[in-house]
Parts: structure tokens; sequence; C-alpha cells
């Protein structure tokens, strides 16, 4: 069971990583309005593409957290979360994500001529399809699994229960055997 959990966290942080991605290039795709834009100095601004980033990492917080703790959270005392193991697919999704960017940056020209906050913040854009979204799923898993560990101090313990009635059926099998004493078989010592 346990390598089932580990697998389970492994394998759902690499699920919230890619859908986190997905989510971000479709919200990216969105936008706002035209006159939103307009008059904050354009789509390419500075102030609205930080904005926008900004926007979409506590978008991917949020989703990250629910998503992590529901994957996360123990049902009984002895089972503990297993951050790291979720933490090492969002990891491995991660790196994947950046091997795609990088082939996906280098096959197309016209990229090169890109600015780099464009590079940077925007979640469409090769190679790291908004640097700030790795920030926000991360914090997010790393949030669900506080919550998890702490809700797992609060369940009962299951096996210091187990241990407590080991312990009393011992001790009344204990009582209820009668002692009985038989002939000694060793003499005493002789007093000289």
């Amino acid at each position: 069971m346990k390598a089932a959990r580990r697998s389970i966290a492994f394998f759902s942080g690499l699920l919230l990583y890619c859908f986190g991605a997905g989510a971000a290039m479709k919200y990216a795709s969105t936008g706002l309005p035209r006159q939103v834009y307009v008059q904050l100095g354009g789509r390419n601004s500075l102030p609205v593409m930080l904005g926008e980033a900004v926007a979409i990492m506590v978008i991917l917080f949020i989703v990250a957290t629910i998503w992590g703790y529901l994957t996360l959270r123990p049902q009984r005392r002895r089972h503990r979360p297993y951050l790291a193991w979720m933490m090492s697919g969002v990891g491995a999704a991660w790196a994947g994500w950046l091997i795609f960017g990088a082939f996906s940056f280098a096959l197309k020209p016209r990229a090169y001529s890109a600015p780099l906050q464009s590079l940077l913040l925007s979640s469409n854009a090769a190679p790291l399809f908004g640097a700030l979204n790795i920030f926000g799923v991360v914090a997010g898993v790393w949030l669900a699994g506080r919550w998890a560990k702490k809700r797992q101090m609060q369940l009962p313990s299951t096996r210091s229960r187990r241990r407590s009635q080991s312990a009393a059926q011992d001790e009344t099998e204990a009582d209820s055997t009668v002692s009985t004493v038989g002939p000694q078989t060793v003499s005493p010592p002789a007093a000289h």
C-alpha cells in the first residue's frame, strides 16, 4: 500500500503540473477586453504582462493547493502524506515541459526576437511557458502538504490503540491463569 500511495502522489504531481500548464496557456490566450489593454499601455507592456502572470500564478496556486490536499490528505494517522513524491512528480513534469519548450523555441526562428519579458512572463511563450507558474504550483503543493501533515497529527493513532488493546488482553490472560506450586525438584542446600 505504501508503494501505491507513493505512485499516486508522484503521478498526481505530474498530472497537476501538466493540467496547470495547459490551463495557463488557455487563460493567457483568453486575455482581457481590448479597452483594458489600451488604458494600461497595450498588451505587451510590462504592467499588463506582470499582472496577467501574477493572476495566473494565483489561480494555479489555489488549484494546486486543493488538488494537492485531496491527494495528500491521510485517512489514518499511520498514512504519512508523501509530499516529496508529489513534488518530484511536479518537478518531472516541469522538466518535461522545459525540454519541450526548448525544442519548440529552437524550431521557431521568430521567437528569438521576442522581448525577454514576454519569454519570462507569458504562459504561451516557449521555453518557460510562464516562469511564475512553477512557483504557484510548488507553493500550492507545499501548503497542501503542510495541511495534510497537520490533519495527520489530529487523527487518532491506530498503532497505539492496537498496542494498548493487546497489552490489556495479555494482562487479562495473565490474571485468569491459576498459579500452582509444584513439587521441588532440586533439594535445598545443606547447612554445615
